[in-house]
């Protein structure tokens, strides 16, 4: 069953919230239906929006008796803080209102303090699927093929990556780069900055490659990279430490909760190309030191951030949710 919830997913005046208003009763109705009929006791809402207020508005009527957590993973988190007025005061209303919230890291737990410091915020790691990308890797005497995954947007820096490859190139010039990502605002503008650069032989753009498919790309990649401007978290680390990839990252958002800089990987400070550049040539010209650190990497990754261990901190918050109500 499908329940279509009306109420305010972006007031930013009492006219909408007026609007919505209106059809509230009805939509009410049909989850209050849906959550008995399924024995809902928890609801964990993940990338929330305002439609979450429909699950506050049934337990203040009695209608809902169950647990109420919700899960940020970033954009949304970046989207309260640019809320303003109407808007930014729900936002907060129903970030204080929820038995808890989640954060995939630190970092971004203090972001959405910082919105509401009254909200009772936890910060949990997310995992990987090790078993899909956790393939031995072989050991080669000269690494040249370097992988991003990531989808094509302002904040994971692709356009800072391909002219650090165009730096690169000057020293290690049979090096080569695979682009794997989502569609997104600046993928257009990717593939230009390739040809204005010079790169169509260096450089290879897949998009829209569903997740099952990826594992291959790993296997063909000597080094992985994620120079993001912003990054919550990092799932895709985790993916490259399973491949037994050496990695280079930006130290931003909950990346260095994840990568210590010199021992499972390097990290570079975010739109720093010639940094960039100098991170990725020293994993291509000293395979040796590129293998002790994806060993370790591989070998903290898997034994650290399983779905597993996700799942376990998350009952606990739980029950911690429980007893405190």
């Amino acid at each position: 069953m499908t329940v279509r919830l009306r109420v305010p997913l972006a007031v930013r005046s009492f006219r909408m919230l007026a609007a919505s208003v209106a059809t509230l009763p009805g939509d009410l109705w049909c989850l209050t239906s849906l959550l008995r009929r399924r024995r809902v006791t928890v609801v964990n809402v993940h990338f929330p929006d305002l439609t979450a207020w429909a699950f506050l508005v049934l337990r203040v009527l009695g209608l809902f008796r169950g647990e109420i957590l919700l899960s940020v993973h970033g954009a949304e988190v970046t989207a309260i803080g640019a809320a303003q007025g109407l808007e930014r005061t729900l936002w907060r209303l129903l970030l204080r209102g929820a038995d808890g919230v989640v954060a995939c890291s630190d970092a971004l737990r203090a972001d959405v303090v910082r919105i509401e410091p009254r909200a009772r915020v936890v910060a949990i790691h997310n995992g990987a699927d090790f078993a899909l990308f956790d393939h031995p890797h072989p050991v080669r005497a000269v690494r040249r093929a370097i992988l991003h995954v990531a989808k094509f947007e302002h904040k994971k820096a692709q356009d800072v990556l391909l002219k650090a490859m165009k730096r690169l190139l000057g020293t290690v010039p049979d090096a080569s780069l695979t682009l794997v990502g989502a569609a997104g605002p600046e993928l257009a503008g990717v593939r230009a900055l390739v040809t204005e650069l010079g790169l169509e032989g260096h450089v290879k753009l897949h998009v829209d490659v569903p997740h099952e498919q990826l594992p291959p790309f790993f296997g063909r990649a000597d080094v992985f990279v994620l120079p993001s401007r912003a990054e919550p978290f990092g799932i895709v680390l985790l993916e490259a430490g399973a491949a037994g990839l050496p990695v280079v990252a930006s130290a931003v958002g909950g990346i260095p909760e994840l990568i210590e800089d010199g021992v499972t990987g390097l990290l570079v400070p975010p739109d720093d190309v010639a940094s960039l550049e100098q991170a990725l040539r020293t994993l291509l010209v000293e395979p040796a030191r590129a293998d002790r650190l994806a060993e370790a990497w591989h070998r903290k990754a898997v034994t650290t951030w399983s779905w597993d261990r996700t799942c376990a901190q998350y009952l606990k918050v739980l029950n911690e949710c429980k007893r405190s109500r």
